[in-house]
């Protein structure tokens, strides 16, 4: 008899383990799906503007360089930097969580200001048409818990339409530009108590509670295709210009909430450590406008100096080089 009631005793017990085990794997699977719809909210503003970033810091006047011409310029380097400030959403607007408060648990910068320096290489093919190459990158840094690196080029193909006398110089550029990237951001301690949580056994918990850490990254691999018709006009000192055209980028941008938490049902029972990942790939802004104005410092030839905006009707983008002409 005595056989037959422990024999029953364990069975019981292991049955309401198997239901406390099932009920914290499900606590579990709840904040698993929290951190996916974190990582696809924060991944939005990313999609929109990670296209227009990749073709950032084509610095340069309308005026194109001929390799037959006298004085020139024949050739062209410049070396500058610039950046584009992405800012990232509200953690209070996010709704529809299961488990975990994201505005109280997850620590996000208002934006994240992405740095470019940028050098180009430009040369006259033939009368009225000329070549450039712009190469930037970013070796692996890491400031204040905010890490990344990236390293993007392209090439692009310039032709005068037109210019001469008092009318401004006209030309059509089409470029090329590809890039790859990450940033990875530390987002703070988790900290949830209170949890109130009904598991797959019909149980409810009042008092579950889920602790750790957490880190945000981002992956981008992405490739821009343009088509720019630039204006402007030479004071010979002064050479003020504006361009208006598209580009269609492709490629992919993942966000991912990653970290260490420990789920604890609050009854007494084992608390176990999970490892969460929350993952959301998404596409750049397919077709997009893009905007630009600046000023130039210079006749030219010899060092000129330009500052420069541009947009694509959503982000700002500012920089500011120093150009070669020879």
């Amino acid at each position: 008899m005595l056989a037959v009631l422990l024999t029953l005793a364990c069975g019981i017990y292991g049955n309401a383990q198997a239901q406390v085990n099932n009920d914290i794997f499900g606590l579990e699977a709840q904040a698993n799906s929290d951190f996916l719809s974190i990582a696809k909210f924060v991944n939005g503003p990313f999609v929109n503007s990670l296209g227009f970033f990749t073709s950032l810091g084509w610095d340069n006047t309308p005026g194109v360089y001929d390799l037959m011409s006298i004085p020139g310029p024949h050739f062209g380097l410049s070396v500058g930097a610039g950046a584009d400030f992405i800012p990232l959403p509200n953690l209070n607007n996010l709704t529809g969580l299961n488990v975990v408060s994201a505005s109280s648990n997850f620590s996000l910068p208002s934006g994240v200001p992405l740095p470019f320096p940028v050098a180009t290489l430009r040369m006259g093919l033939f009368p009225g048409m000329d070549a450039g190459f712009r190469y930037t990158t970013i070796p692996s840094v890491s400031v204040g818990g905010v890490g990344g690196t990236f390293t993007g080029w392209g090439l692009d193909l310039r032709y005068k339409l037109f210019d001469g006398g008092e009318l401004p110089t006209v030309t059509l550029v089409t470029s090329y530009d590809s890039m790859t990237g990450n940033v990875s951001i530390s987002t703070g301690n988790i900290s949830q108590t209170g949890i109130t949580y009904t598991g797959g056994s019909g149980t409810t918990y009042t008092n579950a509670s889920l602790s750790g850490s957490s880190t945000y990254n981002l992956n981008w691999k992405t490739q821009s295709v343009g088509a720019m018709v630039m204006i402007g006009k030479s004071t010979v000192i002064l050479y003020p210009f504006a361009g208006v055209g598209f580009q269609r980028n492709s490629g992919n941008i993942t966000s991912s909430l990653t970290g260490s938490y420990t789920a604890n049902l609050g009854d007494g029972s084992t608390p176990l450590t999970f490892n969460p990942s929350g993952i959301s790939a998404g596409a750049p802004v397919v077709l997009e406008p893009k905007f630009e104005a600046g000023l130039n410092f210079g006749a030219g030839l010899g060092i000129n100096w330009m500052v420069m905006a541009e947009s694509n009707g959503t982000d700002l983008a500012a920089s500011t080089s120093f150009l070669l002409g020879f």
